[in-house]
């Protein structure tokens, strides 16, 4: 039986790789394709919690608008995440904005869908609930860095995390794949962008950065290095 590329997507994902293609082929019946483009708002804070994402292409912003008007960026997500997943109830809001940072194309799974498989399916509830706890520990773990770590050392972790994520062979090292600006990296680890410059003069000087312009290209072993020898 051939299945439409929705469902060998689904399969390519870890929430649903254990699921077997005639069951995704009934979940895809309820997964609408959705295209946005480049700067396309997927969703906004406080909108209803009514479905999760996965990137079937592209490259979506997470990010949260403080009571100051500052943009704190949360996260990149690319092809094969899953985000919007945090709240199932009816009731709650959306904690956080996504935005196409590209032509993206993304596969919606509505929440009454989702609650169904989670009911019904315990490997799928166990999957979820290891997601979810992946997302807290990351979260924790960023909350630590930016307590304990000077902003050079921020924006090595970041460049580092960018890089095993987005990251491709570059004959000078790894070229991370998404278009990053400093104002962008400012946004994701607390600082300005005078003190981004200064950060990436820094660890370029080092050896740990071979260039500071778009695409970057980063040696992550002296990335890690350097937090290592802290």
């Amino acid at each position: 039986m051939e299945y439409p590329s929705l469902v060998w997507h689904l399969k390519s994902t870890s929430l649903f790789e254990d699921m077997e293609l005639e069951e995704l082929g009934k979940v895809a019946e309820t997964t609408p394709y959705r295209v946005f483009s480049m700067g396309d708002i997927v969703y906004r804070m406080d909108d209803p919690s009514d479905a999760i994402y996965f990137v079937k292409s592209g490259l979506v912003k997470i990010s949260k608008f403080l009571p100051n008007g500052k943009e704190a960026i949360l996260a990149m997500v690319g092809q094969y995440d899953v985000f919007g997943e945090l709240l199932l109830t009816p009731e709650e809001r959306r904690p956080t904005q996504a935005e196409a940072l590209t032509d993206t194309i993304l596969i919606v799974l509505p929440r009454a869908e989702l609650q169904h498989l989670l009911q019904h399916r315990p490997a799928i509830a166990l999957k979820f609930i290891q997601l979810m706890a992946a997302r807290l520990f990351e979260a924790q773990n960023w909350t630590a860095e930016v307590s304990t770590f000077s902003a050079p050392e921020r924006v090595a972790s970041l460049l580092y995390r960018l890089a095993l994520e987005f990251g491709v062979e570059h004959p000078d090292g790894t070229e991370i794949s998404i278009k990053l600006n400093q104002e962008d990296m400012a946004r994701m680890v607390g600082a300005t962008r005078e003190t981004i410059s200064h950060c990436l003069s820094k660890l370029k000087e080092m050896g740990a950065l071979v260039t500071s312009k778009n695409p970057l290209v980063v040696y992550p072993e002296l990335l890690l290095k350097y937090l290592h020898g802290r």
